[in-house]
């Protein structure tokens, strides 16, 4: 005796395989990166979700999506220095603040929104306005290995109309980040060698 057949219609089978394909579509998506995406924009700021730029070592996976308060935040931003060259060889100028109150504060309620929306694959971008020189600005990203936040300034009060520049290239006159006592900064070889002066990082607990 021969089993009965069965007969699908095409509307079924079409029905399934385009299932099986939104499926598919939908995890892959889940797990791609924000295209840019855009936590906060101001005439002063910009804050934004993307890779990491390709040329930047990854020391991934990022501990993303990361929860902090903004008082935490401010606590890293605020006391933040840095020091410029000098004409004169081996020399250094006095210390200045990278951050305003104003600018910290700012940057500190938006980051941890973008930190709290972040993926393990992105990390979170900020531009800031020069609040003496509107002309001017600051720019960098920051992301979190570990417990610990690392925050790359690529530009520093620079004006607009330079343009942009290559990863690793500190501006024309000299600078360096100042680390606090638990704060260092990063190498990228062994026994503390190529030390990135504009590169800091510092534990959050």
């Amino acid at each position: 005796m021969r089993a009965p057949i069965i007969n699908c219609s095409a509307n079924l089978f079409h029905w399934l395989i385009a299932s099986c394909f939104i499926l598919v579509i939908g995890s892959f998506m889940s797990c791609e990166t924000h295209p840019n995406l855009i936590i906060y924009q101001s005439e002063t700021a910009w804050v934004t979700l993307r890779e990491l730029p390709a040329d930047y070592p990854s020391l991934g996976p990022n501990h993303h999506p990361y929860t902090i308060s903004p008082e935490k935040m401010l606590t890293l931003l605020e006391p933040l220095e840095y020091r410029e060259g000098s004409l004169l060889p081996f020399s250094w100028g006095h210390s200045r603040k990278v951050f305003s109150v104003n600018q910290g504060k700012t940057l500190a309620q938006e980051l941890v929104k973008a930190f709290g929306s972040a993926l393990p694959q992105e990390v979170v971008t900020f531009t800031i306005a020069d609040e003496e020189k509107p002309d001017r600005r600051t720019k960098g990203f920051t992301f979190i290995v570990g417990d610990e936040l690392h925050l790359i300034i690529e530009e520093l009060r620079r004006p607009f109309y330079q343009g942009e520049q290559k990863p690793y290239q500190q501006q024309s006159f000299q600078w360096e980040l100042l680390p606090t006592s638990r704060q260092r900064l990063y190498t990228s070889r062994p026994g503390g060698k190529g030390v990135i002066s504009n590169w800091i990082i510092a534990p959050l607990r």
